[in-house]
């Protein structure tokens, strides 16, 4: 009689630790917790989080001669736009050849000497940066590229 309830205590065991197991590794975890505001809703956490950077490739590249030179030189410069903003790209295409446009302009008046140093090769990043948002700006009302990439910038 011992040996019976030996094995009847042993096999109860074994199924406690199948059911036991089973529920451990197939239950899902709890949700995590969200933050209720006054007006018992959920605050907005998304607002101060950051979203993904975006980027947009102004191709092909940007080729103008530069002025006051003896010999013939070139400037070529490839951009990447970033933005962190939803539909700023769509204006970006959209309005892409009045920004090409004024980019070009601004590149043509450059000389040699006014893209020498790295200081003067980031005024001119921040000067395309405030023409294309200048454009997008003018066109849609409102700016929303943030940064300005050279992802190539050759003088030949």
């Amino acid at each position: 009689m011992n040996k019976k309830i030996i094995m009847i205590a042993v096999q109860v065991l074994v199924l406690v630790a199948a059911v036991g197991g089973t529920w451990f590794f197939m239950h899902e975890p709890a949700p995590e917790p969200v933050a209720v505001g006054a007006d018992g809703k959920p605050a907005a956490a998304a607002k101060d989080q950051k979203k993904e950077p975006e980027y947009y490739s102004l191709s092909p590249s940007f080729v103008v001669n530069l002025q006051n030179e003896r010999g013939i030189r070139f400037l070529m410069i490839e951009i990447d736009l970033m933005t962190r903003k939803d539909d700023v790209f769509s204006k970006v295409e959209q309005y892409e050849p009045r920004i090409r446009n004024d980019l070009l302009m601004l590149f043509s008046k450059l000389d040699r000497e006014a893209i020498a140093t790295a200081e003067q090769r980031q005024k001119l990043q921040n000067e395309a940066l405030a023409t294309i948002n200048g454009v997008l700006k003018a066109e849609s009302g409102k700016p929303g590229v943030e940064a300005v990439y050279f992802t190539k910038f050759v003088v030949q």
